[in-house]
């Protein structure tokens, strides 16, 4: 007897861990399918060796042609000079691609602070490096890593009142999408940091703190829903084993019922907050 109730719950055990192990698949190869899903447009410019990930922005009057980015013209960030994108948009006369969607690794600079994933990224004073944004101004997207986490290179700039300072720069992944941050001081007032910041990592943009608390609350749900399941599959398992031993085969069966019915759930949920987030 205790032998089957051993075997009824090293099922369940099994069954839970290869459900994780199978999102867990499922998360790292929707990463890498994105990491690949920039979408760059051809511009002409009169720059030279322009370093991948540099931010760029509209030259004034020309539509059609960009330069370095920086804080005399971030109302014009356009995107970052990228390589190899998944799609690359001209008309041959381009001499420069300019990531203008997806992620792609950009030059940022500590600046302004340090960058940690989930910040907003703008135009610094230093050409074509980013740095985070603090107050409202055009952002060329969303930090997807942080900077503490890239090899990075120590430069001497100086500053407008002739001062020098010493910054650190390197490449991090940042989901673009140029657009107008507006700062809020106090729009995460009611929702944790860590969960504002994963929202905004995965949507790519600024979330707002009433759909991730409503994301939080529906993933809540459901794992309470799945953890009440579990229990009582186990409990109502090895009464039935305990009453009568030959009901092994339906116990499995009703195992992998209540296996399919977790998995369901999870995918619903996921699917769920993906869009709230997004949408």
């Amino acid at each position: 007897m205790p032998l089957k109730r051993r075997s009824i719950l090293g099922n369940l055990s099994y069954a839970c861990f290869s459900l994780l192990a199978f999102f867990a698949m499922l998360a790292g190869g929707a990463a890498n399918a994105q990491g690949e899903a920039a979408i760059a447009q051809g511009y002409k410019t009169a720059e030279t060796n322009l370093a991948t990930g540099a931010l760029m922005s509209l030259k004034t009057g020309n539509n059609n042609t960009v330069e370095l980015a920086n804080t005399g013209n971030v109302s014009r960030l356009i995107g970052v000079v990228g390589t190899n994108s998944l799609i690359e948009l001209g008309n041959g006369t381009s001499n420069v691609q300019v990531v203008t969607s997806g992620i792609a690794q950009v030059l940022v600079s500590d600046a302004n602070g340090t960058i940690n994933a989930g910040d907003k990224i703008t135009a610094s004073p230093i050409a074509g490096i980013g740095m985070r944004a603090l107050n409202s101004v055009e952002v060329v997207g969303v930090a997807q890593a942080s900077l503490a986490n890239a090899a990075t290179k120590a430069e001497t700039v100086t500053n407008t009142d002739g001062s020098q300072t010493t910054v650190h720069v390197a490449q991090i992944p940042v989901q673009i999408n140029v657009s107008f941050f507006v700062a809020t001081n106090d729009q995460s007032s009611f929702v944790p940091g860590f969960l504002q910041d994963f929202a905004n990592s995965v949507s790519g943009r600024d979330v707002s703190p009433v759909r991730v608390l409503i994301a939080a609350l529906i993933m809540l749900l459901a794992f309470l829903s799945i953890a009440v399941l579990l229990y009582s599959t186990v409990r109502s398992s090895i009464i039935s084993i305990g009453r009568n031993p030959l009901s092994e085969k339906a116990v499995r069966k009703s195992i992998v019922q209540i296996g399919v019915t977790v998995i369901g759930i999870l995918l619903l949920s996921l699917i769920t907050i993906y869009l709230i987030l997004t949408t």
